[in-house]
C-alpha cells in the first residue's frame, strides 16, 4: 500500500492513484480503472459559481463537498464530484476546484514535515507553516 506524502510532498488523487497502480494486481485494476475513467467528468456540466477551495490533509491535496460535508481527493483536472451525494445540488454537475496560486510554495514547506502534520487550509499563509515547522 502506498502512503501518500511518501514519494511527493503532496499528493493529489492522480499521483496517488498512480502510485498505487505500480503496487500490486489488484490496487493496479482499479487505480488503473479510477485514471481512465477521469476523463468522463469532462463531458458534464460544470456547475456556476464560486470555485470549491482545495486543502492539504496528511500529505494529500483534498476538497470538502459543499453540499454533504465529505470530502475528496483533488485531481489535477481541477474538477469536482463527490461520491457520497453525486454533487446532488448541482443535479450531477462537477463544481470546479481552485488550489492556491502559492502551491508549490506550501508544498515545500509542508514536506519538511512529518505525513501526520502536513495540513494547510485556505488562507493560511506561508509563513504562519515556516512559523509552525520552528
Amino acid at each position: 500500500m502506498y502512503l501518500a506524502g511518501v514519494n511527493r510532498d503532496i499528493d493529489t488523487a492522480d499521483t496517488y492513484f498512480l502510485e498505487l497502480s505500480k503496487i500490486n494486481a489488484s490496487s493496479r485494476v482499479s487505480s488503473i480503472k479510477r485514471l481512465n475513467d477521469r476523463h468522463l467528468l469532462s463531458k458534464r456540466n460544470v456547475a456556476e459559481g464560486k470555485p470549491l477551495e482545495a486543502r492539504a490533509e496528511h500529505a494529500r491535496w483534498i476538497v470538502d463537498c459543499d453540499n454533504c460535508g465529505s470530502a475528496e481527493f483533488y485531481w489535477e483536472d481541477g474538477l469536482f464530484l463527490c461520491t457520497e451525494c453525486n454533487n446532488s445540488d448541482t443535479n450531477g454537475a462537477v463544481k470546479q476546484v481552485k488550489l492556491p496560486k502559492v502551491r508549490k510554495d506550501i508544498e515545500k514547506e509542508l514536506g519538511k514535515r512529518k505525513i501526520i502534520n502536513r495540513h494547510w487550509y485556505p488562507g493560511e499563509t506561508i509563513d504562519k507553516l515556516k512559523e509552525e515547522v520552528k
